[in-house]
């Protein structure tokens, strides 16, 4: 199969997704293609995170020109007439389904939103049908959508009338094949430390993140975020205590996790994270707010904490520093059902027979 990839948002998460799914795709021997925009977070050593045979595409697709952008990515995607198109994030989705109105007729379309727009938490109840009502027009192309989460596919089938299929995210083998901690804990490190990683951005709450860290001893406790954001958040969390790393390669993020004695989320909203399942993954016990998409990660002292407020989150901790049994067994059910159920040859598996099944229906004449 020739399959393209349409990425604007090529950072964190959705990256390392796509990275995971097209690399996959082109060591089983599928001509693949990624048509990417860049961002300030977007990693330097991009070609890095995917296979020598992906051919990597540039294409701006924010700036002043909008008609310029929808036809320069339609022009490019019916040159490469490819067998599927899978569209990652809001814009990539609409961008993707307009700038192919009327056209490759016998090609398949996949939409993953990755957190669709309109579940969005900073914004009113009109921008979010303002938002249902672009994803709306642009289903003028026929396109499957496919949720990452059920509570994703909950928002899609609410907003929109729409089906949409679950496929939940992964992370790839390299992290999946390591069995225990990145690394043990430094003999010279003394201090608790609790990390998260992402966009210092509204949807990551990073002022409920520095609310939590106040409640603890500084010479105790080391609150770090990895990433890098908003500068009024950055120095709202320097205020706090937090030390805020910027953006580490991929690598280094794994390896920071590892080490870590608790991962911590404050999210408001979030589609499935990488994040939470990178750290189950690592054996890193996970603290999280209790949103969608971290609630259809985590289960509730299984493998995993969930709070609602700064001072549960505050106590979960706490009893997890306190507690061995419990911080252990967490972590260790986590790890169990990470490598299992978030494994990659489970999601390529389910993707690769999505794809035929779409392909086969499109070439039937069968609209999605």
């Amino acid at each position: 199969m020739r399959v393209v990839h349409v990425i604007e948002s090529t950072a964190t998460g959705t990256l390392a997704v796509v990275s995971t799914l097209a690399t996959r795709l082109a060591k089983e021997g599928h001509e693949v293609h990624v048509i990417y925009s860049e961002r300030p977070e977007t990693p330097k050593d991009l070609r890095a995170l995917f296979h020598p045979d992906v051919v990597l595409e540039h294409l701006q697709m924010k700036g002043p020109s909008l008609p310029g952008i929808v036809s320069g990515l339609r022009r490019r995607l019916v040159e490469l007439n490819p067998d599927i198109v899978h569209m990652h994030s809001s814009f990539a989705g609409f961008l993707g389904r307009v700038s192919t109105l009327f056209c490759l007729p016998s090609t398949a379309f996949l939409y993953s939103p990755h957190c669709i727009s309109f579940v969005r938490r900073d914004i009113s109840p009109l921008k979010r049908y303002i938002f249902a009502g672009l994803e709306l027009l642009a289903c003028l192309k026929s396109c499957t959508y496919v949720g990452c989460s059920e509570s994703e596919c909950e928002s899609i089938r609410h907003y929109l009338r729409r089906d949409a299929v679950l496929v939940e995210n992964a992370v790839d083998r390299a992290v999946a094949l390591q069995t225990d901690r990145h690394a043990p804990k430094s003999p010279l490190r003394t201090k608790q430390r609790i990390v998260t990683v992402g966009g210092i951005r509204v949807q990551k709450n990073p002022r409920l993140f520095a609310e939590i860290a106040r409640s603890f001893n500084p010479d105790d406790v080391e609150f770090v975020w990895i990433g890098d954001g908003d500068a009024e958040f950055k120095q709202t969390l320097a205020a706090s205590n937090v030390r805020v790393t910027g953006w580490l390669t991929r690598a280094e993020v794994i390896e920071a996790v590892g080490e870590a004695d608790i991962y911590l989320s404050t999210a408001s909203w979030e589609g499935m994270p990488i994040s939470l399942i990178e750290a189950m993954t690592l054996g890193t016990p996970v603290v999280a707010s209790d949103c969608p998409g971290n609630t259809d990660t985590i289960r509730h002292e299984s493998t995993g904490v969930l709070y609602q407020t700064a001072a549960e989150a505050t106590l979960l901790i706490r009893r997890m520093m306190d507690e061995d049994g419990f911080r252990e067994g967490l972590a260790r059910r986590a790890q169990q059902e990470a490598r299992s159920r978030f494994s990659e040859d489970r999601f390529f598996g389910n993707f690769l027979s999505l794809y035929c099944a779409q392909l086969n229906d499109v070439r039937q004449g069968v609209v999605a």
